[in-house]
């Protein structure tokens, strides 16, 4: 039977999530009293705004930092830092880049510094995800033009280019080992002031196109999302990001957006160690799960039924192939290790579940829930049978193929699962040769597409993953804020168009 959301609360009190946390987050009586809007943010920096990390996205939601390629509606490369691209060969692609751009402290955008800001996320201690195991290089080959060169052809090189993790920072930012993005992005606002609880943004005057709306406001590092949603009710922040599911019933209509997403719930199984590298043992873990308490009650119906890794957001994914699971083992009390982390509220409830119905099944399972900061070196170093985890399949590049090379491939940089099978890296390094040079754009696309799912059903096959719901994008926007953009990609949040009144 189904467990009630009353329920699900009441037992997910042991694991730390009973009561609204103190968290971090300075909400500022100046911005509130002024009417200067502010913005409560799901993520707290990890690596001092670098965004070489996860912390490229508060840069890009903030309308802070900018890259040199866009995405339309299709994920297809538009023009922003840079003008036009071309593959001059399979391995090189030759970039123009716009004129009269300024970063921040007022140094002019030339080729140099893109090529020098490039190289050094190809370079960083720990590379971007997006451009991991490529072998990127970068090369001034003119004041305004650039040589951008990798190990093998990447056909897909310019989509890679729009992800925040390769935003372009002034020289000043490259210090060594660590990179600041303060005072040395390009985008409408600049962070004029940054500390542990959160930043004060202002206008750009200088910024290349549209100005933005706004004077300026502030973004406060809220994780806790109860703290979140009070603060929206209360009227302390205007903007919050990742509203409860939970909370939902418990805000004015008027106060939410919500959008499709290309987000996916799934629960990653460790297929190198412990119980679980048994694929019999994973099967049995795969049968012993139902989603529909999950997508019902704990997502409020506001997330879809898995229909693999891509969901409805993804109108071109609808065509799933079909595969054929391991023959499933009989669970005998092996003991299972669990975790998730607690950003966001959907997740241990989820967890809860998950570990009920594989107890159920003849499974000993632990539960462990941390912050995603502390918990994901854990959880890339393998230390949980299986990871809880919502995760963007086209948030790094807005190409399904850098999801699939980087979270499912022996040499991915973000390969949870521990998965090293050669018939998935097969068949996601076919998706990188579907599409001829010399076809057209949308042809291109849907050679593309094609191989993606063909790649998606191997990796289903091994059961190193298993969906558990699709996710909506939902926005709490409270009475007097105008234009907060809801991007099924998640990188846009703050934009020039945005107001407060």
């Amino acid at each position: 039977m189904p467990l009630s959301r009353r329920t699900l609360l009441t037992a997910a009190a042991p694991l730390g999530l009973g009561g609204v946390l103190a968290t971090t987050g300075c909400f500022s009586s100046d911005a509130t009293a002024s009417g200067g809007l502010v913005f409560a943010t799901a993520l707290t920096p990890a690596a001092g705004l670098s965004p070489h990390s996860e912390d490229a996205f508060l840069l890009a939601r903030w309308a802070v930092a900018e890259t040199l390629v866009g995405l339309d509606g299709n994920g297809l490369p538009v023009p922003k830092l840079a003008l036009d691209w071309t593959q001059a060969a399979p391995n090189d692609w030759d970039l123009t880049l716009r004129e009269g751009v300024r970063f921040h402290d007022g140094t002019v955008l030339d080729a140099a510094a893109v090529a020098a800001a490039l190289n050094a996320a190809a370079t960083a201690a720990s590379v971007p995800r997006v451009i991991d195991g490529l072998g990127l290089t970068a090369e001034a080959t003119g004041d305004r033009t650039l040589r951008v060169t990798t190990a093998a052809p990447d056909p897909v090189l310019p989509q890679r280019l729009s992800s925040p993790y390769l935003a372009i920072l002034a020289p000043g930012a490259y210090q060594e080992d660590t990179v600041d993005p303060v005072g040395f992005a390009t985008g409408p606002f600049r962070i004029t002031e940054s500390t542990s609880t959160g930043a004060v943004l202002e206008r750009s005057g200088d910024h290349w196109g549209e100005q933005a709306a706004m004077a300026g406001y502030r973004a406060d590092y809220v994780p806790d999302a109860a703290t979140r949603v009070a603060a929206l009710r209360s009227g302390e922040a205007h903007v919050i990001e990742a509203v409860p599911y939970a909370q939902i019933a418990n805000l004015d209509a008027s106060q939410l957006q919500d959008a499709p997403t290309g987000r996916t719930v799934s629960l990653y199984l460790n297929t190198a160690t412990g119980p679980l590298a048994d694929p019999a043992l994973r099967a049995a873990v795969a049968a012993a799960i139902d989603t529909a308490p999950i997508v019902d009650d704990i997502y409020e119906g506001r997330a879809d039924a898995p229909e693999g890794l891509f969901g409805p957001a993804l109108s071109w994914a609808a065509d799933h192939r079909e595969y054929t699971l391991p023959d499933a083992a009989v669970p005998a009390g092996e003991a299972l290790r669990l975790a998730t982390y607690s950003n966001r509220a959907e997740l241990p409830e989820a967890l809860i579940v998950l570990a009920s119905q594989l107890e159920a099944a003849g499974f000993a399972v632990e539960t462990e829930v941390r912050e995603y900061n502390d918990i994901e070196p854990d959880m890339l170093a393998g230390e949980f049978d299986a990871f809880l985890m919502s995760r963007s399949v086209v948030q790094d590049s807005g190409d399904a193929y850098t999801y699939l090379d980087s979270d499912f491939t022996g040499d991915g940089g973000f390969n949870a699962s521990r998965l090293a099978d050669p018939a998935v890296d097969q068949a996601v390094a076919a998706i990188a040769t579907a599409a001829a040079p010399d076809m057209a754009p949308d042809a291109a696309a849907a050679a593309r597409q094609s191989a993606v799912l063909d790649a998606e059903a191997v990796v289903l096959a091994t059961v190193a993953v298993i969906p558990i719901a699709h996710e909506r994008l939902v926005t709490g926007v409270a009475g007097g804020a105008a234009n907060v953009h809801s991007d099924p990609r998640e990188r846009e949040i703050i934009t020039t168009a945005t107001t407060m009144e």
